[in-house]
C-alpha cells in the first residue's frame, strides 16, 4: 500500500493524496460496480473509475474539475443527462393504480397548499396592522393562488393522458444532480450515484431545476435536453406540474426571515412561471 500524504475529510468523504495519487472513499449505499457494468454494456462510461470496494466502502479515482470548462459545463451536463435517459430507456408493466395514485398525492398536496395559504390570509385579514411580510403576502396573493390553480388544470389534464396506460417508460435516474456533480477534466464524468433508481426521468430534471434553478438558464436547457431526447406530452406535462408546485412558509418569528423566505417564494413562482410560458 502507498504512503498516505495527506487527508481531507469533507462530511462523510475522506480524499487521501498519496504517493500514487489521489483517491476518493465514501461509504458504500449501492452496489455501484453493478451499476457501472450496466452502464457500460449501453455505451455510457461517464461515471468515476471504482479501484476497490469493500462491504461497506467504495475506493474511486480521484478526478479533477477544470476551471475553464465553466462556460459551456450546463449545456455538457444536460446533455450528459439526455444521453444517460435516452441510452437506458426501457418501458415496463405497471397498474393504472399507479398513475392513480401519483394523482391523488398531487391533488393532495394542492388541495393542502391551498388551504395553507388561504388560512394565512384570512388571519392576515382579521389584523388591524399589517407587518411587512403580511403586506408582501396579501399583495402577491393573487399570483400564489393562480398558480395553484393552474397546476390543479394542468394535473387533471396529465391525468387524462395516462388514465388508461399499463405501460411506464423508465430509465436509470441519477437522482443527486447538481452542477457540482458533473466533473469536467481530463474526462467528463458524473459523481455521487449512491441515490441512483430506476423511475421516470423527469425526476432528474426535476431535481436539478430545484437545485439549480437560479444559477442555471433552463429555458436554454431544457430545449437542448428536448432536442437530444424529447419528453413525450405526459413527462412535458407531469415535469411543469412538479416544478411549478410552491412550497409552504416556515414560522419565523422575525420580520426580516419572514420577507425573505416570501420574496424567495415568489422569486420561484415567477421565475417558473416565465419558464414554462
Amino acid at each position: 500500500m502507498s504512503k498516505i500524504n495527506k487527508i481531507q475529510i469533507k462530511g462523510n468523504v475522506k480524499i487521501l493524496t498519496t504517493e500514487e495519487g489521489k483517491y476518493v472513499i465514501k461509504p458504500k449505499k449501492k452496489d455501484l460496480s453493478t451499476l457501472f457494468n450496466y452502464l457500460n454494456t449501453r455505451e455510457f462510461n461517464i461515471y468515476p473509475e471504482i479501484i476497490e470496494e469493500t462491504k461497506d466502502e467504495i475506493k474511486y479515482k480521484y478526478y479533477e474539475d477544470d476551471p475553464f470548462s465553466s462556460n459551456t459545463k450546463d449545456i455538457d451536463l444536460i446533455k450528459t443527462i439526455s444521453s444517460l435517459h435516452y441510452k437506458t430507456t426501457y418501458f415496463k408493466d405497471i397498474s393504472r393504480k399507479k398513475y392513480k395514485d401519483i394523482y391523488n398525492t398531487l391533488i393532495g398536496n394542492i388541495d393542502y397548499l391551498k388551504e395553507f395559504y388561504e388560512n394565512l390570509i384570512r388571519t392576515i385579514d382579521l389584523k388591524i396592522y399589517m407587518s411587512p411580510s403580511d403586506y408582501l403576502l396579501a399583495r402577491n396573493y393573487s399570483i400564489i393562488n393562480s398558480n395553484l390553480v393552474f397546476i390543479e388544470k394542468e394535473l387533471n389534464s396529465w391525468y387524462n393522458l395516462v388514465k388508461d396506460k399499463t405501460k411506464e417508460k423508465v430509465c436509470i435516474v441519477h437522482n443527486n444532480l447538481k452542477r457540482e456533480n458533473f466533473i469536467e477534466g481530463e474526462k467528463s464524468l458524473l459523481t455521487s450515484w449512491d441515490n441512483y433508481l430506476v423511475d421516470t426521468r423527469i425526476l432528474d430534471i426535476y431535481k436539478l431545476y430545484k437545485k439549480e434553478y437560479k444559477t442555471m438558464d433552463f429555458t436554454n436547457l431544457l430545449k437542448i435536453y428536448n432536442d437530444e431526447y424529447p419528453l413525450d406530452k405526459d413527462e412535458a406535462k407531469l415535469l411543469l406540474i412538479m416544478i411549478s408546485m410552491p412550497t409552504t412558509l416556515e414560522e419565523n418569528n422575525k420580520e426580516y426571515d419572514k420577507i425573505k423566505e416570501i420574496n424567495s417564494l415568489l422569486d420561484y413562482i415567477y421565475r417558473t412561471n416565465y419558464l414554462i410560458i
